[in-house]
């Protein structure tokens, strides 16, 4: 044996369910906060819940200063949010 488990992969809780249904599920209420560090998953995610929920959105990013690119970053991300209506936060932060 090398270790590995013979039992299927346990299925995510949202599987199978659209993109509306897993926002009425995680946030019922209707209004939805986004971490959005700039990469392709969070934009994809930013883009997608903006159409799902339009005007219940709202992106954070955080500039942790940690590589010379994160303010560029955050900054696209505040463009993008600004394009499509989404109120945008870029939080500032050191790093030790």
């Amino acid at each position: 044996s090398c270790g590995m488990s013979t039992e299927p992969p346990e299925v995510p809780a949202f599987a199978g369910t659209t993109l509306k249904e897993a926002l009425d599920r995680l946030a019922p209420s209707g209004r939805l906060g986004l971490a959005v560090s700039g990469g392709p998953d969070s934009l994809a995610l930013l883009l997608l819940a903006a159409k799902a929920r339009p005007g219940k959105v709202e992106a954070a990013t955080v500039d942790h200063g940690l590589r010379p690119e994160s303010a560029a970053e955050a900054a696209m991300v505040r463009e993008v949010c600004a394009r499509l209506g989404v109120p945008h936060a870029a939080l500032a932060t050191e790093v030790e």
